[in-house]
């Protein structure tokens, strides 16, 4: 791509961001930010092409600086979800706090249907992973492509499966060196 092609297209991404009220954040095209809740998507952060986002009432989503949300991924936030600095999720990735319903025990007990999801800085979440409720991630956490996790993830760990189980344990991560 042409420095110019790509000097347009940030431009674009970062007014899609002063427009919609959020100076700073670089939004792509085809991005949908719905619900009653409350954005913060802070400087330096982005939303790639095609992602869905919705915060319910008295929910908040918090995006730090750096942190990228890929492309066709799909938000869903009715407790609250907070984002580090410097977190890749990768594309058609799914982070839901809440499962639209409630369910009871036998004993009639009401079972909570949402808890809120911490991503904590520098994890890496692969391609079409699925990230539930009440789920802390750990920073500098990798989880692998595919992976449901449904349980919170030490800093440092690599996870993959379902249900995600770890793998392994990283120092870092980052492009290949050359």
């Amino acid at each position: 791509m042409s420095r110019v092609r790509s000097l347009r297209r940030h431009f674009w991404s970062y007014l899609r961001g002063v427009l919609r009220g959020h100076p700073g954040a670089r939004i792509e095209r085809s991005v949908r930010l719905s619900g009653p809740g409350h954005f913060d998507l802070q400087r330096g952060c982005t939303i790639s092409r095609g992602a869905q986002i919705w915060v319910g009432e008295g929910a908040t989503l918090s995006v730090a600086k750096g942190a990228k949300i890929g492309p066709k991924t799909k938000v869903n936030v009715g407790a609250g979800m907070t984002i580090g600095h410097d977190v890749r999720i990768s594309w058609e990735v799914q982070l839901l706090d809440t499962d639209f319903h409630w369910t009871a025990s036998p004993s009639g007990r009401v079972r909570p249907h949402k808890a809120p999801i911490v991503i904590e800085p520098k994890v890496l979440v692969g391609t079409r992973s699925l990230v539930l409720k009440g789920v802390t991630i750990g920073r500098g956490a990798v989880v692998g492509a595919g992976s449901v996790v449904r349980r919170d993830v030490a800093p440092d760990t690599i996870v993959a499966g379902n249900p995600a189980e770890p793998i392994g344990a990283v120092s870092d991560w980052g492009s290949a060196p050359d």
